[in-house]
């Protein structure tokens, strides 16, 4: 996460759910951590903060591009066509 990109969007949160956001390390977890608080970024936001230029990886076997999926025991990329 870059943290100017960060500093730029939570400037107008309270100083405590401001240092709680400097600890996310996801895009996933700021938005859970702003959801929990009522609070909303727009989706350009989230990808300024979180995903540089939000560019997702290839698929080493088909050349998909890959989806980021998050389980309750388990994140990560996934492509959507070799399920892998």
């Amino acid at each position: 996460m870059k943290k100017e990109e960060l500093e730029k969007y939570i400037g107008d949160l309270s100083s405590e759910l401001q240092e709680k956001a400097r600890q996310c390390k996801t895009k996933e977890e700021l938005n859970a951590l702003l959801a929990e608080n009522d609070v909303e970024l727009s989706e350009d936001a989230l990808q300024a903060v979180a995903g540089g230029c939000g560019t997702a990886p290839k698929c080493d076997k088909c050349g998909s591009k890959k989806e980021w999926k998050s389980l309750r025991e388990w994140e990560g990329w996934v492509c959507p066509k070799c399920k892998k």
